[in-house]
């Protein structure tokens, strides 16, 4: 029996081949290495394996003695911090190598989160896990669940003007899918409305009038930017993404755009 409390421990790791222990996994980000922002989408080595080939629960799978296992993410992350997400991913799927909707059910800061539907949605929303995909997916693995979690990484100092602007772009891109719910690359004013009211809900010192009121001014603001844009003869059919971006112009993003279901206890698993 092997126990450990991190991800793939594993003794029968494949040798990096030297014959070396442990092969390290890669992961490729978008920004480049961790502590090498120069080179763009630059594969970084992970100091721990990744089990491949053993065929232990929550490891990548591949034949012995392959290439390490490389994830392509939209924003990079720290070798601590895939380690952290990679105990949580167990946690939430019990061991399992996918995760469902209903695995979202056992994460109390979720529980009375007002958009908490919209947020468990967009883990499986396909266009927040593959480029030109549409639809929702039935369940999703770690590396699914890393590329999701990648668009709530919090900034860093070290970020240059550009790093800092496609960080911004790609975490907005990720909010405009939460709010075009029916896919279409649009989002409505109702629409828009709607998840501000929402948002807004969960302020125990609001009341729900004062809620209604933000959301209409938010609304009838987001239409004097784009219809205001508009000529003459063209017609309203939504906020598109470029629309979108104006409109969030100025408003910090980059640090408000968290989650705070990360908590993990140290647990040993076993096989």
């Amino acid at each position: 029996m092997l126990c450990h409390a991190g991800p793939c421990w594993a003794r029968e790791c494949p040798a990096d081949g030297t014959g070396n222990k442990p092969a390290p996994g890669t992961v490729r980000g978008a920004e480049g290495p961790q502590g090498n922002r120069g080179g763009t989408g630059a594969p970084r080595t992970l100091p721990h394996c990744w089990g491949v080939g053993t065929g232990k629960q929550g490891c990548p799978q591949g034949p012995r003695g392959s290439a390490p296992v490389t994830f392509v993410l939209p924003l990079a992350v720290t070798s601590e911090q895939i380690e952290h997400l990679h105990r949580r991913f167990k946690q939430l799927s019990q061991d399992q190598l996918t995760i469902r909707k209903e695995n979202f059910d056992s994460i109390p800061d979720l529980e009375f989160n007002p958009i908490r539907g919209k947020i468990v949605h967009a883990f499986f929303d396909k266009r927040n896990l593959r480029q030109e995909s549409d639809g929702l997916a039935d369940e999703i693995n770690f590396e699914d669940f890393l590329t999701i979690m990648s668009y709530f990484r919090p900034i860093e100092m070290n970020m240059d003007e550009e790093q800092l602007e496609r960080f911004r772009k790609e975490k907005l891109k990720f909010l405009f899918h939460m709010y075009d719910s029916d896919h279409d690359g649009k989002i409505t004013l109702q629409e828009y409305r709607n998840v501000v009211e929402e948002l807004l809900s969960g302020n125990p010192h609001l009341e729900k009038e004062s809620a209604r009121s933000i959301a209409d001014g938010a609304m009838m603001e987001a239409a004097s930017i784009c219809v205001g844009q508009m000529g003459p003869d063209q017609v309203y059919e939504g906020i598109t993404f470029e629309d979108f971006l104006k409109m969030w112009q100025g408003i910090d993003i980059e640090t408000k755009m968290h989650v705070r279901f990360l908590n993990v206890d140290t647990i040993a698993h076993c096989y």
